[in-house]
């Protein structure tokens, strides 16, 4: 009986006009129960916050970081001015300022029927291949379904239908069957509900005290049936974009990069200014209006016609582009319901690969203009020439500075409007012109293209784009950032750990950015060094802290005995090190073809840095040359391979190995190509260069291509790795790993809270703030031990020689069964390291350590202490709480549905039949309030059918914990047939009948436990110990764990359940 139901009750008998002794005692007793519930109810909350806490607390998770931020959006809206400046103050008029703006923005007001615009399409648009239209229609299959939704993010707000993503995990296994047969209904129909294309709008202020309509961001929340088709859709789509999206779009296609664009554009500008010999070229930068909400949809379908999409696939699209209608969320209430005519929705996961297809029409227009001299490119001499940049809807074109061009670009805009619906945003757009251009020139551009003229630096894709090397004072905004960030997280209680994870997370993540593409100053870095280290150490909101190990060593991996927070100095070099393998094997991307006219192929072991180089590209030297000891060649193109400075057969090259080579040849003369024969290496040539050596080098020969480009690899690269992180796990090796403990990685594996981690990462250290320590650095006094006063108070004392260390650690030996794990002390860490003690004890000892660190601070500062067994209670109910919220499924989903630590016994019943024997199988598992396996059971059992077989497996399931005395409060059970025969909900024939009444008489027998329907996933032991009884002649009982074979005790262990 609920909270609601047990009120109401109450309400009536308070309003009972015949009020009598029975009306009085059954009021009683009403208010006694909802006593209880509303005690349950708040034990059940109490309950979710800390397992929430337990989950996410301390981790780079999205509940912490919700939890850490300070700044909240206020989304209340009080007023509210339109486009013509009327103000609005009552929710009617809010509510008619929003939909009439964003009526008429989606409403399409120009002629856009789809013959009209498929005329004007480029007829040299890219054409998808039979095979790839064979892919994108294809049947739909499960796991296609299943995999959209597992892909779906997580912690998103639901749609209008009020399902998350995470509804449609958890009960995959229940609504599997139904959620296909409608998915497959709309591949095969081209139709979808009504319902499924509504979404909420909800509106974020784009700054503080919005008062404009403008002035808010509309996110679209849509249902996750709509999300999952799209994202199949998607899916399909995105595998084949590579061969019809133009590579000078750089957004959304897979193996592209938005760096890529950044770093041209970072090359182009620097050439403007600097090439003073060939005529003046010109960067303008163009932001579309409102680009996803006015494209047009007939454009997005004639598109799709032109580039030879299949016409299912198109009726596809246009069902999910023309059912959308939308409700705006004002002050949490919604609005009525409006429809559109165009514009996509940029919370639909195929909206952006919809939006560059139809971009590329503009990339055709361009590239049109450039082949026939309207609009001329970067320069002539490129590889593949270009005059544009596109990362979806920002857009850069780069030509000749000329009033020909201009009116050429301005012609290509205009066209391109007429196709998408998209015009120019013109006073938002910019021109760029080198400083010593024409004036007058530059003049009448800005006049023809309506667009003013802007001065370097500008910003694209957040970084700063300028042709001379930007100045110290132009990073101030990235420290103040992270300076306010810190001064705001530091008056918040947060732990070394937390801080850790805000460290890595967000305060470095705004530099890591910056350094992916351009060099900043190491003055900069070690400045945000200094700022992140003091937020690190900081104990209050004006206390510096103790620095206690050095920021060098906190920087190294934790497995050599760091925290692994990221150094900014070499992560500058590991990033950029992805940009020099990309330059150095002649990638396709534009800059690289940029780089190479500009400089040519330099060769770092010899040929110095180019005067009056870019920026970027004189980072790119230093980390070449600081990486180049590790580099080697393992494909070979012999024109291109210098025989002495190129490593072509070894790590280093020959000129700085001489020893290993015949210096009587005349080397001058001799190249790579030489000591090839027929396209393989000729033996005969390398023994006379080599001569002895020859059977060392032969191994380190790479591959010979005579048509293709060298391809240089990292030395010692894994394949699980990226160029970066390998090349910053090689410069951020500690030079003490040789003799490096083990036990370091074992820290960070134990199941305990993040900053047990951290207190035992500083306690193995000797950096714990005893008074030993603080003594040792002069910072307090050598006092004796707080809890026993006979011994100086060290880490090691406090955690295993004072007497309330011993009496714990004998308590713990005593629970868990083991001898003393701590012979050799704590801090030596022999219990860490040995392989005897389990994984669950380990955590134990972990945990009454950090109680034991507690518990003296408690004394010390607070005035009170706890004994020793309150420690040893308190470490259990951690080790247990922290296993059982990191289990995989039924853990977590027990507590979160709506049952707490003190609901008594659980037992969990599943059931396998097979029809053609009629033989069934049963198996169940009975756990306590703690997660702790009371009894499990596996056997065979006959039945006519498998709703017989689930009744007679529950009845079974009941009786035997009922036999082993144990009293049972839930039982949950996974057939939806049995649970509707329980509950008597159609009427029963004779034989169902003999059954129900056998079962009630078994359950009036177990005090009639509640019945529960779950998913079948929840008891997944459950299924594993009924697999199991298909080798079992008879119903087994198992007390113990190692009754068990070690598969189902995995899935029990995986659950988060030990016996």
């Amino acid at each position: 009986m609920d909270i609601k139901l047990t009120e109401s009750i109450i309400s009536a008998l308070e309003l009972s006009v015949a009020f009598d002794d029975g009306t009085q005692d059954l009021l009683e007793e009403m208010y006694a129960k909802y006593a209880m519930l509303e005690k349950q109810n708040t034990n059940k909350w109490a309950q979710r916050a800390h397992l929430a806490w337990v989950c996410g607390g301390d981790t780079n998770s999205k509940f912490f970081h919700n939890a850490t931020r300070i700044r909240r959006h206020i989304n209340r809206i009080t007023q509210v001015k339109d486009a013509c400046g009327n103000l609005f103050t009552e929710r009617a008029g809010i509510e008619t300022a929003f939909m009439n703006s964003y009526s008429r923005l989606w409403t399409s007001s120009a002629n856009t029927s789809f013959a009209d615009i498929l005329s004007l399409i480029p007829n040299d648009l890219p054409q998808l291949s039979d095979m790839d239209c064979a892919f994108l229609t294809r049947e739909v299959t499960r796991e296609e379904v299943r995999l959209s939704v597992f892909e779906l993010p997580l912690g998103k707000s639901p749609g209008p239908d009020g399902f998350n993503a995470e509804f449609y995990r958890f009960f995959w296994a229940d609504i599997e069957d139904s959620l296909f047969e409608a998915v497959n209904h709309f591949f095969t129909n081209s139709t979808m509900p009504n319902s499924w294309g509504k979404s909420y709008i909800a509106l974020i202020p784009k700054k503080d005290s919005p008062l404009y309509v403008t002035d808010y961001r509309p996110i679209s929340l849509c249902n996750v049936c709509f999300k999952i088709i799209s994202k199949i859709l998607a899916n399909r789509l995105k595998l084949v974009l590579p061969n019809l999206i133009g590579r000078e779009q750089a957004g959304f296609v897979s193996g592209r990069c938005p760096f890529d664009n950044i770093i041209a554009l970072q090359e182009a500008a620097h050439t403007i200014e600097s090439d003073c010999k060939n005529p003046p070229r010109m960067l303008i930068k163009i932001d579309i209006e409102k680009a996803y909400d006015t494209i047009h949809w007939s454009a997005i379908l004639a598109t799709l016609s032109k580039m030879n999409f299949p016409p299912i696939w198109i009726s596809w699209i246009e069902a999910c582009i023309s059912s959308t209608s939308f409700s705006f969320l004002i002050n949490g209430q919604p609005t009525p319901w409006i429809r559109s005519s165009r514009g996509i929705r940029q919370g639909d996961p195929i909206s952006s690969y919809l939006f560059i297809l139809v971009s590329q029409n503009l990339t055709s227009i361009l590239n049109f203009a450039l082949a026939n001299g309207y609009v001329p490119g970067f320069d002539a001499r490129l590889r593949i020439n270009f005059n544009h940049l596109m990362f979806a809807d920002d857009l850069v074109i780069i030509t000749q500075m000329s009033r020909k061009a201009a009116r050429s670009i301005r012609l290509c805009l205009d066209f391109y409007g007429k196709i998408s619906g998209q015009v120019p945003n013109d006073s938002k757009s910019a021109i760029y012109f080198p400083t010593w251009a024409n004036k007058r020139v530059a003049s009448r551009i800005c006049s023809i293209l309506n667009i003013s003229a802007a001065t370097f630096p500008f910003r694209y894709l957040g970084i700063l784009i300028s042709p001379k090397r930007l100045a110290k004072s132009t990073f101030a905004d990235i420290i103040a950032n992270i300076k306010n960030r810190c001064s705001r997280w530091t008056h918040s209680k947060l732990s070394p750990a937390a801080k850790t994870v805000l460290i890595n997370s967000s305060l470095l993540s705004l530099p890591l950015y910056y350094l992916s593409v351009y060099p900043i100053y190491d003055s900069i870095l070690l400045e945000i060094h200094r700022i992140v280290r003091r937020f690190f150490w900081s104990k209050s909101c004006n206390g510096k802290g103790i620095h206690a190990v050095s920021w060098n060593d906190i920087t190294i991996p934790k497995t050599e005995g760091g925290l692994a927070i990221r150094n900014l100095t070499l992560a500058k070099h590991s990033l950029m090190a992805k940009n020099v393998f990309k330059y150095l094997n002649c990638d396709k991307c534009i800059w690289v073809d940029i780089l190479l006219l500009k400089y040519g192929m330099l060769n770092f072991w010899k040929d110095s840095i180019p005067a009056g180089c870019s920026w970027f590209f004189r980072g790119l030297c230093y980390t070449a040359i600081k990486i180049i000891p590790s580099l080697r060649i393992n494909t070979v193109n012999p024109v291109q391979t210098s025989l002495l400075c190129h490593p072509w057969c070894s790590e280093v090259p020959l000129s700085l190995c001489p020893t290993y080579i015949n210096v009587n040849l005349n080397l001058d003369s001799l190249s790579v190509s030489d000591l090839c024969s027929n396209g393989s290496w000729d033996l005969y040539k390398l023994g006379l260069l080599f001569g002895d050596w020859l059977d060392c080098f032969i191994p380190k020969l790479g591959t010979l291509d005579t048509y293709g480009n060298n391809h240089w690899i990292w030395s010692t690269k894994s394949v699980k790795q990226s160029t970066s992180a390998i090349v910053y796990q090689h410069l951020n090796s500690s030079s003490c790993w040789a003799d490096g403990w083990l036990g370091w990685k074992r820290i960070w594996d134990l199941n305990v809270a993040p900053r047990v981690h951290h207190f035992l990462w500083l306690a193995f250290k000797g950096r714990v703030s005893t008074y030993e320590y603080l003594y040792s650095i002069n910072m307090g006094p050598r006092n004796l031990c707080a809890m026993c006063n006979l011994m100086h108070e060290s880490i090691e004392h406090l955690l295993f020689s004072c007497n309330l260390a011993q009496n714990v650690w004998s308590h713990v030996c005593t629970k868990l069964s083991i001898s003393n794990p701590l012979a050799d002390g704590f801090c030596s860490g022999g219990w860490l390291l040995c392989d005897l003690i389990s994984p669950f004890a380990k955590a134990v000892i972990a945990s009454a350590s950090w109680f034991l660190w507690k518990n003296r601070c408690d004394k010390i500062f607070r005035g009170y202490s706890v004994s020793s067994l309150v420690i040893v209670a308190r470490a259990f109910s951690h080790a247990k709480e922290f296993s059982f919220a990191h289990a995989d499924k039924l853990g977590s989903r027990l507590i979160l549905n709506n049952f707490s630590f003190r609901d008594g016994l659980f037992l969990f019943v599943a059931s396998q039949w097979n029809e053609a024997s009629e033989v069934g199988n049963v198996g169940f598992f009975c756990v306590s309030s703690n997660l702790s396996v009371m009894l499990a059971g596996a056997g065979p059992i006959q039945a006519r059918s498998a709703e017989d077989a689930d009744l007679l497996a529950i009845c079974t399931a009941i009786q035997a914990s009922v036999d082993a005395g144990l009293s049972l409060t839930h039982c949950f059970i996974t057939g939806p047939g049995s649970s509707r025969i329980i509950s008597q909900s159609y009427t029963l024939d004779c034989r169902i009948q003999s059954w129900i009444n056998s079962f009630n008489f078994i359950l009036q027998g177990a005090n009639r436990p509640s019945i529960h329907l779950i998913p079948k996933s929840w008891a997944s032991p459950a299924y594993k110990l009924a697999s199991l009884a298909s080798s079992l002649h008879m119903l087994s009982l198992f007390f113990q764990g190692r009754e068990l074979p070690r598969w189902v005790m995995k899935d029990f262990s995986r659950e988060g359940f030990i016996f």
